[in-house]
């Protein structure tokens, strides 16, 4: 029993990191819903008994629902869990706002929005703006019940009763806030990592990765670049932008080599190429080339180019060695 408790009070974890970072999120929410109807059932069997049956029977569907959950989630089933989650929540609020105070009670003025940002953590947009929009619609069509008199609502609750609920929504929000700075302090943190990785491996590599952006006119330009860029070229990326980018730093004599290759990307091709070019201080620099067009089936036309360059100078200027060697005086007379 106390294993299955221990394993129950955890979050799952996956091979996907993906998904164990959306079951933690999830499993986080579950945990602070179970002790949300407390207060709310407590408050009830004490100052207002003749609402026993309703509160006890939310609490009871709302708890059975939040376990079953949990048992999902430990199963493996994260995404469906979340659907579940979001729009058995969503119904539960709906139902305690028709059967209460209507717009004006906690229901729908607190719990719709708690929902809605539950369903931003654990859901796609789409889904996000389907819930908000659902709960506007039941907003309107219980105003439109209320002035056509077919539903009567009770009248909104004490102050009393008002702040009990808010004892469970707000620590609730609170829960959310923290999930959400949580979640975006960890991609940051990854981020930097990874970029303080890149950094470092870019001092010690003689290679750059970049992404090229083609508008429909066919002009290109730079629009990324990562890794030993700045040590090959001498020049920042902004720097590089502001000289005239690519086009500017290709050796005269290989121009027409260079709208060689365009023309191959603009037809769907992948090339390799050593291309020379000019470094900050005007240095020669033998580049080999490696891209691949980004195509737009739609528009049937090359919209990016993303690829890697590799310095290999040096390979040239010992291939030239090697050959003023085999071509000497003293080779020739052997």
């Amino acid at each position: 029993m106390f294993i299955f408790l221990k394993k129950m009070l955890a979050p799952p974890v996956f091979n996907d990191d993906e998904k164990t970072h959306h079951a933690y999120l999830l499993h986080t929410i579950l945990w602070g819903l179970i002790f949300v109807p407390i207060p709310y059932v407590s408050y009830t069997l004490l100052k207002t008994p003749e609402f026993t049956a309703r509160a006890l029977t939310q609490g009871i569907i709302g708890e059975a629902i939040n376990f079953f959950l949990l048992f999902l989630l430990h199963r493996g089933y994260v995404y469906a869990a979340s659907m579940i989650q979001i729009s058995s929540f969503w119904f539960f609020f709906t139902i305690s706002a028709v059967t209460g105070g209507g717009v004006h009670g906690e229901a729908y003025l607190l719990g719709y929005p708690l929902v809605i940002v539950i369903a931003g953590i654990l859901a796609s947009g789409r889904v996000t703006f389907a819930i908000t929009a659902l709960s506007l619609i039941a907003g309107g069509a219980m105003v439109y019940a209320e002035a056509q008199e077919k539903l009567v609502f009770a009248a909104p609750g004490s102050s009393m009763s008002i702040w009990v609920i808010s004892l469970a929504i707000f620590p609730m929000g609170m829960i959310l806030q923290y999930l959400s700075r949580n979640t975006v302090e960890k991609i940051l943190h990854r981020a930097h990592a990874s970029e303080e990785k890149y950094r470092l491996i870019s001092q010690v590599s003689s290679d750059y990765t970049f992404t090229t952006e083609v508008q429909k006119n066919g002009e290109a330009g730079l629009s990324w670049v990562a890794g030993a860029f700045e040590k090959m070229t001498g020049y920042t990326y902004e720097e590089y932008l502001a000289s005239g980018s690519w086009l500017a730093h290709v050796h005269p004599d290989d121009r027409e080599k260079d709208t060689q290759d365009m023309e191959s990307l603009h037809k769907n091709q992948d090339i390799k190429s050593e291309i020379r070019t000019f470094t900050k201080n005007g240095e020669i620099r033998w580049e080999q080339i490696f891209a691949h067009p980004i195509w737009d089936e739609k528009e049937n036309r090359l919209i990016g180019i993303y690829g890697a360059v590799r310095d290999i100078t040096e390979q040239k200027k010992n291939g030239s060695n090697a050959g003023a060697r085999t071509r000497s005086p003293a080779n020739l007379s052997g």
